[in-house]
C-alpha cells in the first residue's frame, strides 16, 4: 500500500513540474503582449488624432479660401486621449495623452483661426464659417 502511494505522489510531482515549467515558458509571452497591445492602442490614437487634426484644418482651409458667408458642417470622431483642443492664429493643438506618454499634435492652417472645440470622446459636429479675414470654428 505505502508503495501505490509513494508512485502517486511522485506522478503528481511530474505533473507539477511540468505545468510549473510550461506557466514559467508563458508568463513572458504575456507580458510581451500586454505591452504590445498598449503601444498598439497608443499608435492608433496618435493617427486617429492626426487624421481629425488634419481633417478640421482641411475644412477650415476650404471655407476660407471660398470666403464669407461660407459654411460648412464636418462630423468627426474624437478618439479617447484627447485632453484639449486649441485653436489660436493659424494653428490647430490637439494635446493627447495615452497610457504611456503625453504628446500634442499641431497642424498649420494657411487660414486664420478662432474658436472652441470641446475635448470629449465620440462624435463632434464642428461648424465652419468664413469671416472676414478669418474663419470662425464652432461645435453643435
Amino acid at each position: 500500500m505505502s508503495r501505490l502511494f509513494s508512485k502517486y505522489g511522485q506522478v503528481s510531482m511530474e505533473y507539477l513540474i511540468v505545468f510549473g515549467i510550461a506557466f514559467m515558458m508563458t508568463l513572458p509571452l504575456i507580458i510581451i503582449y500586454a505591452t504590445q497591445t498598449g503601444n498598439v492602442q497608443a499608435d492608433i490614437t496618435n493617427i486617429q488624432a492626426y487624421k481629425a487634426a488634419s481633417k478640421i484644418n482641411d475644412y477650415a482651409e476650404q471655407v476660407y479660401y471660398m470666403g464669407p458667408p461660407t459654411q460648412r458642417t464636418l462630423y468627426i470622431d474624437f478618439p479617447a486621449g484627447i485632453n484639449s483642443v486649441t485653436i489660436a492664429g493659424n494653428m490647430i493643438t490637439l494635446n493627447v495623452t495615452t497610457a504611456d506618454r503625453n504628446y500634442q499634435v499641431i497642424t498649420e492652417s494657411n487660414a486664420n483661426l478662432s474658436g472652441s472645440i470641446a475635448n470629449f470622446e465620440g462624435e463632434h459636429v464642428i461648424v465652419f464659417q468664413a469671416q472676414q479675414g478669418h474663419v470662425n470654428i464652432s461645435e453643435r
